[in-house]
C-alpha cells in the first residue's frame, strides 16, 4: 500500500509508547505527602537461635519441610545458614540482663587494671629517661676528661 504526499496519514490507535496528553476527568490528583518507607525486620538473638534449632530438627524429618517453614516465616535460606555459622562459632549467644551486667563489671575492672598498668609504665619510662640523660652527661664528662683541650 503506497501513500502519496498529498494524502494525510491517519493516526495510529497507539502512539508508539507515548502517554496520552489528556487527563482522565475522574482521576484523583496524586498525594503530595511522602509515605514512610518500610522498616527492616530486626530479629532477636533468641529468635535466631530458635529458628536454627527448628531448621535443624526439620532437616531430620523431610527435605521439603525446611523450605515450607522458611517461606512461612518469610526468611531466606542464606540468612539461616549465616545464623547457623554464628551459633557454631559461638558469636551468636543468647545474653541475659545479668550477663550484660557481669560483662560491664568485668570491663570496669579491666579498665582500672589497665590504668594502673599505664601509670606503672609511665613511671618506669620517666626513670629510664633520667638514666639515659645521666649516661649522656657522664659520657660527655668522661670524653672531656680523656681528651683535654689543646692549649
Amino acid at each position: 500500500m503506497l501513500q502519496t504526499n498529498n494524502i494525510p496519514r491517519t493516526p495510529v490507535a497507539s502512539e508508539e509508547g507515548r502517554r496520552p496528553t489528556g487527563q482522565d476527568i475522574g482521576a484523583t490528583p496524586p498525594d503530595p505527602e511522602a509515605l514512610p518507607g518500610k522498616r527492616r525486620r530486626k530479629h532477636t538473638v533468641a529468635y535466631k537461635i530458635r529458628i536454627v534449632e527448628t531448621v535443624a530438627a526439620l532437616r531430620k524429618e523431610s527435605r521439603g519441610a525446611v523450605g515450607a517453614f522458611l517461606r512461612k516465616e518469610g526468611l531466606y535460606h542464606s540468612m539461616v545458614k549465616k545464623w547457623e555459622r554464628q551459633v557454631n562459632d559461638g558469636t551468636l549467644v543468647a545474653a541475659g540482663r545479668e550477663e550484660k551486667q557481669k560483662s560491664r563489671q568485668a570491663l570496669l575492672e579491666e579498665n582500672k587494671q589497665l590504668r594502673r598498668q599505664i601509670k606503672r609504665v609511665e613511671q618506669r619510662l620517666e626513670r629510664t629517661e633520667m638514666i639515659v640523660e645521666l649516661q649522656k652527661k657522664l659520657s660527655s664528662i668522661l670524653d672531656s676528661a680523656a681528651n683535654p683541650p689543646h692549649e
